[in-house]
């Protein structure tokens, strides 16, 4: 089993902010299009809050995201809401996923 699974949506990303981004994301494999960044990943522990960091200092003003990172190894899940400026984050129960972003 991966230690670690990270999902992301993240809306209103510029190509010119994703091509600032690319080069330092600890993802190897993401979807961009539509200025709309997909993350799907699974591997070893990493650190997501630089990655954040960038994002919420790039993404569009009326831009917006969240970011799921799931520890498979200790059950848990973070979930991490993305806004121009910031994100907030969040510790959820796996069993509770559906559990609003806000």
């Amino acid at each position: 089993m991966e230690a670690v699974r990270v999902y992301a949506d993240i809306h209103g990303l510029s190509p010119e902010a994703f091509e600032e981004i690319r080069q330092s994301m600890p993802f190897d494999q993401v979807v961009y299009k539509d200025r709309i960044l997909a993350v799907d990943f699974e591997g070893h522990y990493i650190d997501v809050e630089p990655f954040l960091d960038d994002v919420a200092r790039l993404i569009d003003d009326d831009g917006w995201g969240k970011l799921d990172y799931i520890d498979q190894i200790d059950y848990a899940l973070k979930r991490y809401v993305i806004k121009k400026g910031s994100y907030t984050t969040k510790d959820v129960m796996v069993d509770n996923v559906m559990e609003g972003m806000n």
